[in-house]
């Protein structure tokens, strides 16, 4: 352990050093490029808030009021796990910093009271794959089990509210281009189109139209009910209480997968498009969202996804110039903050 400037000394110098020997430790990219986002979300904080350019923030200024006042702000402004995050990240710098420079050890006992909250178990408004497969598996080979397993398939496959489900007729499907899709009519009348190229729901799809709509009339309602020999447009109830059904019987072998409705299926394919790769401004086109802020919730932490985004962004080698000659930008990835 060596003396050096101390406390005068930038504090994110060893940013650098720290990230590299988390890799020889091998510590995940995950865990990396979280405590990575935490240092830089310390710095833009500081930024923002104070005027503080990276130049500015030493050791010195860095004091243990400085982050307890960032850590209050990070929990007035997000959850409790990015709050535990954040600090999570700033401490284990901080531990490094001082076995590099003893005069940072103070700093490093002072964090020690700084604990993490309890975060309550968070229920998903979404259902797995798997959870989603159980259900179809739930309803009997008959005429009606049939309709009923093409109803769920349909909403998890298109993310259809409901009221668009029901009011989807033949002639919204489109199968003369190379790529099928489904136009489905949402809130104020307006249109969006819907991919259906899965092979499994395009087969789905055609037998249960061999069964339920043999004439083949465009303007049929895809689900209908009949009453005295007329078909008439499934009302949202039906559709409701159909869930309702087999989520009980779903429930009674997974504990984990209750209380489906319609809009829990819809919420289930915004999230396995995010899974997929889908970016939320297609996801937010697809599930016909005026506003993207209203996909949002489907793109919860996925470090792996954050950490290679982070890579293309900014790439792996800063350039190599005198210190004064560097932009803001430029020091920030040569510090290891980007």
């Amino acid at each position: 352990m060596s003396k050096s400037k101390g406390s005068k000394s930038n504090f994110f110098i060893y940013v650098k050093d720290f990230i590299n020997d988390m890799r020889v430790e091998l510590k995940s990219e995950k865990t990396i490029e979280t405590y990575r986002t935490s240092l830089n979300d310390f710095r833009s904080y500081l930024s923002i808030q104070y005027g503080k350019k990276v130049d500015m923030i030493t050791f010195d200024y860095v004091t243990e009021d400085v982050i307890r006042t960032y850590i209050k702000w990070v929990s007035d402004n997000k959850s409790v796990g990015t709050r535990n995050v954040r600090l999570a990240g700033i401490k284990a710098y901080v531990r490094y910093a001082a076995r590099k420079d003893i005069e940072i050890v103070p700093l490093e006992i002072a964090l020690h009271s700084l604990k993490s909250k309890k975060i309550l178990p968070k229920k998903h408004n979404w259902m797995t794959k798997e959870q989603v497969l159980q259900l179809l598996e739930q309803p009997e080979h008959t005429m009606i089990g049939i309709r009923d397993r093409f109803i769920i398939l349909f909403l998890f496959g298109t993310g259809a509210r409901v009221s668009e489900a029901v009011s989807v007729k033949l002639k919204d499907f489109y199968f003369d281009g190379e790529y099928p899709y489904i136009r489905i009519t949402g809130k104020g009348g307006k249109p969006r189109i819907v991919p259906i190229s899965d092979k499994e729901f395009l087969d789905n799809l055609q037998y249960y139209c061999s069964l339920y709509h043999k004439n083949n009339d465009p303007q049929d309602y895809l689900f209908y009910t009949t009453k005295y020999g007329d078909r008439r447009k499934m009302s949202v109830d039906n559709i409701q209480r159909i869930l309702k059904k087999y989520s009980l019987k779903c429930d009674n072998i997974d504990s984990s997968v209750m209380s489906v409705h319609p809009h829990l299926l819809r919420h289930s394919y915004g999230a396995q498009m995010y899974r997929s790769g889908i970016s939320l401004p297609e996801i937010a086109l697809l599930l016909g969202h005026e506003y993207t802020k209203t996909t949002e919730i489907y793109a919860e932490t996925d470090a792996d996804m954050t950490a290679e985004a982070l890579k293309k962004t900014f790439g792996e080698h800063p350039a190599e110039r005198m210190w004064d000659d560097l932009t803001e930008e430029e020091k920030l990835k040569a510090l290891g903050l980007k």
